[in-house]
């Protein structure tokens, strides 16, 4: 096991450690490591613990980009900032699929984010979920994030249970989009599920798309949970600031979902842009079939502002296209 351990000199110090946290070794003299990056402060007790955690799905890049932002901002705190809780990052919760570029290992047999709280004396796989879980499973709160899949662009969002508390710290993220749900609408073997059946408050974050690197949209996300730090006492003496828009308030209920009605490309609107807010009636853009030069007109239902929109041309009957929240 390597570990790391330095202290951190800034405005006040902080101890770091970036430990391997499980192992498990592969044929031919191969191994895969799950590392934590560990921040507390050197000279307190710690009350709060937040993990941060991404890469769940290896082609899901935008998370460790972001964690890479916040290692650094922690290792280098701001005169005047302050650290007052422990913070984790994980950011490549599945080593071996991201290094393969790959959303799941094959010789796993499932998604690694369906096996949730994992066993310690189980497969590889559901080792590796216990590892992961041990660390989230006793944090005050724990960030999920992903990228959309390759096929859609996400516009900044996070998405929680139905809970007053949980829904002022996702608007405090200052994303574009509150996404929140019954409990019953946790995904069973979900890291989140699994959270919140602990009872540790989970918070999962989804943007871009996957194989990128959306530095705009990863901008938005390390600042917001800057800001959410600050809101709830892990980090101190920095600014506050103001979310200058109160984020997109969508539930089971006014998600309006946008499916092609055939197969083909789909060739967006050239003047549509994520947050464009539609009108019923509006063009969203058409589905061509290029072998019988049919074109099929793809029409926004209802009122709405667009957070999901479809990149990958390729559709078949039912793709989904486009979502919006309709207010």
């Amino acid at each position: 096991m390597q570990t790391c351990r330095c202290a951190m000199v800034a405005s006040a110090p902080v101890l770091f450690e970036r430990k391997q946290v499980f192992a498990l070794d592969l044929p031919f003299a191969q191994q895969i490591r799950l590392i934590n990056h560990r921040f507390e402060p050197r000279w307190r007790h710690a009350e709060q613990e937040v993990t941060i955690l991404t890469g769940l799905h290896g082609d899901e890049l935008d998370g460790g980009y972001i964690c890479h932002r916040l290692s650094q901002f922690l290792q280098r705190l701001p005169v005047g900032w302050r650290l007052e809780g422990a913070v984790n990052l994980l950011p490549s919760a599945n080593p071996l699929a991201g290094s393969l570029g790959e959303r799941f290992v094959p010789e796993a047999g499932s998604d690694l984010n369906r096996i949730f709280p994992g066993d310690p004396d189980g497969s590889e796989w559901e080792r590796l979920a216990a590892a992961i879980f041990a660390i989230a499973g006793r944090s005050t709160a724990c960030f999920d994030i992903h990228s959309s899949n390759s096929f859609l662009e996400e516009l900044p969002q996070v998405r929680v249970v139905h809970e007053p508390r949980l829904i002022e710290w996702a608007n405090c993220l200052g994303l574009d989009v509150v996404w929140s749900h019954s409990q019953h609408n946790w995904i069973a073997g979900t890291v989140a599920q699994a959270l919140f059946e602990r009872g540790v408050p989970a918070l999962v974050i989804e943007l871009g798309t996957g194989r990128r690197i959306h530095r705009g949209h990863c901008e938005r996300v390390f600042q917001g949970i800057l800001q959410w730090m600050l809101a709830v006492g892990v980090l101190s003496g920095g600014p506050v600031v103001a979310v200058p828009n109160r984020p997109l308030q969508a539930n089971e209920f006014n998600i309006v979902y946008i499916n092609a009605e055939t197969g083909g490309l789909f060739l967006p609107r050239p003047s549509l842009n994520l947050g464009d807010r539609l009108k019923r009636g509006s063009r969203v853009g058409q589905v061509i079939d290029p072998l019988s030069g049919q074109e099929a007109e793809v029409i926004a239902p209802l009122d709405g502002h667009l957070f999901t929109l479809r990149v990958h041309p390729l559709v078949y009957a039912g793709s989904l296209v486009a979502r919006l929240v309709h207010l």
